[in-house]
């Protein structure tokens, strides 16, 4: 039986997310004709294969394997090109969903038995411009799902449903998509996946009990932590840390290496960090109350720093934030062993350019690289920096926020 899967990852992160899920899923009795595409910022990975049995491969995928890196998994029942003329109307278009749902291989992606069945339809248009409704597109999908046999009797739910029907509409440069196509010459034609989802945990509540507004999904998490991908022994940092979780992500995956948290706000950090760490007992891992701005580590310490800086309205004010950072980067170079990286995530593009100019950052940092990515629908930006260990200029202020403990031998 063939099989597409498309897995959802951390946008502008896939190419960290395909290595980990193609060493995941290494089981070659289950999974054989691997073959694995995927483009960059789209939060996509389809794997192709062949398997022996559907039930084996979602008792593989939900409770035989651990995705650490994703958000979700859906089995795709079909894949189609949106014809032009078609898409160009509102109405078109919602009968061509309809009637592809109708047409789309159901049954080869769900094998449930009983009738007393509930399900639900979700529709994303991923970067593709539309004026229909996502929801009016999602009850297109899910009404033509219902028509096939022997899902007719299957009752809509918004709340507690069994089976999440998913629809998305995307457009691909890829030519190992693109060729699946009859017509793949037009690479800005437009493509409607349609699929079901399989009924993985919820990533958000892995290894963790609080997490607020601005917490981390463990997916991103996880992805920057292998990128760092620290060495037995190491020290890694997260200056500002929230309730714990690239810490924790860290610590749960690097056993050998020690971990430690630092944030400002007291009840953040006794709350809920703390209630996340007690929760998964790690005993490579610690937590500390702690100001970015005013560090007390000794200098050259600290192996790597992966940290989510505050950024956006639910943080600070742009002038607050503006003056932060030149202080974030100062104290970072102190704490940072020669040659230590940083790996920082910051919606602050305007901001990390202006700093990053400065003369004196410029003598202190190497811009290893900078990889745009994707949280909660926003444009973010990860930036790879390295220490560099014999500064031209040093600005004068620069021992001004040490803590007096970190300068004795």
């Amino acid at each position: 039986m063939d099989i597409h899967i498309l897995f959802h990852v951390p946008k502008g992160l896939e190419f960290i997310a395909v290595k980990d899920i193609e060493a995941s899923l290494s089981h070659e009795t289950i999974l054989k004709n691997t073959k694995y595409s995927w483009e960059t910022r789209t939060g996509r990975i389809h794997l192709h294969c062949t398997v022996d049995s559907l039930l084996q491969l979602k008792d593989y995928l939900v409770n035989r394997v651990q995705l650490l890196c994703i958000y979700s998994v859906t089995l795709v029942a079909s894949e189609s090109v949106v014809p032009a003329d078609i898409f160009a109307e509102i109405q078109p278009t919602y009968d061509f969903i309809i009637n592809q749902s109708k047409q789309a291989l159901w049954s080869s992606v769900i094998d449930e038995k009983n009738d007393a069945v509930t399900f639900r339809a979700t529709f994303t248009k991923e970067r593709v411009k539309h004026k229909a409704p996502s929801q009016s597109m999602a009850g297109c999908a899910g009404f033509g799902f219902n028509t096939v046999s022997p899902f007719e009797s299957w009752k809509a739910k918004m709340t507690e449903y069994q089976y999440n029907i998913i629809g998305i509409l995307y457009q691909t440069s890829d030519s190992t998509i693109l060729s699946r196509f009859t017509d793949h010459s037009n690479k800005d034609a437009v493509i409607l996946l349609l699929g079901v989802e399989l009924p993985l945990k919820d990533p958000k509540q892995r290894n963790r009990l609080y997490y607020g507004r601005t917490s981390m999904n463990p997916a991103i998490a996880y992805c920057l932590v292998k990128l760092a991908d620290p060495k037995p022994g190491q020290l890694v940092l997260d200056m500002c840390c929230g309730t714990g979780t690239i810490p924790i992500e860290g610590a749960s995956l690097y056993k050998d290496t020690f971990w430690l948290g630092a944030e400002i706000r007291e009840d953040t950090l006794t709350e809920k960090a703390q209630g996340n760490l007690l929760h998964c007992n790690f005993k490579n891992m610690d937590l500390m109350l702690g100001d970015g701005r005013k560090m007390c580590y000794r200098p050259g310490v600290i192996d790597t720093i992966i940290s989510d800086w505050p950024w956006g309205i639910r943080e600070n004010s742009y002038s607050q934030i503006k003056a932060m950072y030149p202080k974030f980067m100062k104290q970072m170079w102190i704490a940072l062993k020669t040659y230590g990286k940083a790996y920082i995530v910051t919606q602050g593009h305007k901001i990390m350019t202006y700093v990053l100019k400065y003369d004196w950052c410029e003598s202190m940092w190497n811009t290893d690289e900078i990889i745009p990515i994707g949280i909660g629908g926003l444009d973010v930006y990860l930036y790879i920096l390295s220490k560099k260990p014999n500064p031209s200029i040093v600005p004068q202020d620069i021992y001004n926020h040490v803590h007096p403990l970190s300068l004795k031998a």
